[in-house]
């Protein structure tokens, strides 16, 4: 097995994976020899990014990822991402939480894109406020999120019973304009369904305290937790205006 490192040059890129973020500094190109299913030797290769964390020296080898398993946020001298790509960041996370869960694990699987912010913030990426096109074709901030709730029961055996994931990382919907915001979370209760999204939403008025808009919760009829879901929305502009002092 040999080895060879390739560095970049600037600008470079900011890149993620498997929940990480880091400036791809260079790559590092592993050769494998291997028999093949005909019994033959092949040389096959491997591309493992190397990226520079903000608070360590020096470079780190993301050993889990392959060069093509990463995605680009951004590039070192224009440090911007939209909320879309945001939102695939977090939704990444959800989708390798679940994918790494264990059969032991008794937990609720809960993704708080407000909570992974901060790892955003720890790089210096600014994340542009989506704007919305007015029908004289100008255009102005988003200031209303709708968020359609897909509540479904989860599978019989589950530690959990139900499984939220707001319409946008379904296949089934997507957005109805503007951007959105990831909400994933497993509940077992009305009263913890109540608390969780009081929760979710308090922790994306702190994370974007910067900017003035509204969240609602849309569900789909006849859901059997609607009535929570209303009084959530009723909560809305108290959480939304003193949500330190909200107990969730």
């Amino acid at each position: 097995m040999d080895t060879q490192i390739l560095k970049l040059e600037s600008p470079r890129e900011y890149i993620y994976c498997n929940g990480s973020i880091g400036l791809h500094i260079a790559t590092m190109i592993v050769y494998e020899a291997k028999v093949n299913d005909e019994g033959d030797y092949e040389l096959v290769t491997h591309s493992h990014p190397v990226v520079k964390y903000r608070n360590r020296p020096g470079g780190t080898v993301w050993n889990r990822a392959e060069l093509t398993d990463c995605h680009v946020l951004c590039r070192e001298d224009n440090k911007r991402i939209t909320m879309e790509q945001f939102y695939s960041f977090v939704m990444e996370i959800g989708t390798m939480r679940l994918a790494e869960r264990s059969d032991d694990d008794e937990s609720a699987i809960s993704v708080n894109g407000g909570m992974w912010k901060s790892v955003i913030n720890m790089n210096n990426i600014d994340i542009e406020w989506p704007m919305v096109r007015k029908d004289d074709g100008s255009q102005t901030p988003q200031v209303l999120f709708e968020v359609g709730l897909d509540i479904r029961r989860t599978p019989e055996g589950s530690k959990n019973k139900y499984v939220l994931r707001d319409m946008g990382a379904t296949d089934e919907v997507s957005y109805r304009g503007g951007a959105g915001l990831y909400f994933f979370f497993e509940f077992n209760t009305a009263d913890d369904l109540k608390l969780l999204l009081l929760n979710f939403m308090s922790s994306y008025y702190h994370a974007f305290s910067n900017h003035q808009f509204n969240i609602e919760f849309l569900w789909e009829e006849g859901s059997e937790f609607a009535d929570v879901v209303n009084e959530v929305n009723r909560l809305e502009p108290k959480i939304r205006e003193n949500c330190n002092d909200i107990d969730v």
